[in-house]
């Protein structure tokens, strides 16, 4: 039987912020972001981190977006808050629902161009 976690969802759609009780698992995150591939974003001091749709900005039109006060760039469509324990397993945020209300601001339909970084390993 998988884990159940509390998580925050961030949907800008709607512009709501709850806190959720869901299976620690990829298929649970796809369901409930509506994607199929995911990425932790925005690693934040305390270890909290936010899972997002990583293909939304090829998306047209791109869903609605959100800034959060420690990341730099809107995250577009709906995205989860998790914590992280020291083994790598997704665990419930340190973050409360009220410090994410705090930290978000709901930006609408924008678009943002995607970044491509290259790395070498050389």
């Amino acid at each position: 039987m998988k884990k159940t976690i509390k998580a925050i969802s961030i949907d800008p759609a709607t512009r709501t912020i709850e806190e959720i009780e869901i299976q620690a698992s990829l298929s649970a995150y796809y369901k409930h972001i509506g994607c199929r591939t995911i990425d932790f974003v925005c690693r934040m001091p305390n270890g909290d981190a936010l899972i997002v749709d990583d293909e939304a900005l090829l998306s047209e039109p791109q869903p609605p977006a959100f800034r959060l006060a420690y990341f730099q760039y809107p995250i577009h469509g709906i995205a989860l808050v998790v914590g992280c324990n020291k083994s790598g397993g997704t665990i419930a945020p340190k973050l409360t629902l009220q410090n994410v209300r705090n930290l978000v601001k709901f930006l609408g339909d924008i678009h943002t161009e995607p970044i491509v970084n290259v790395l070498s390993w050389g």
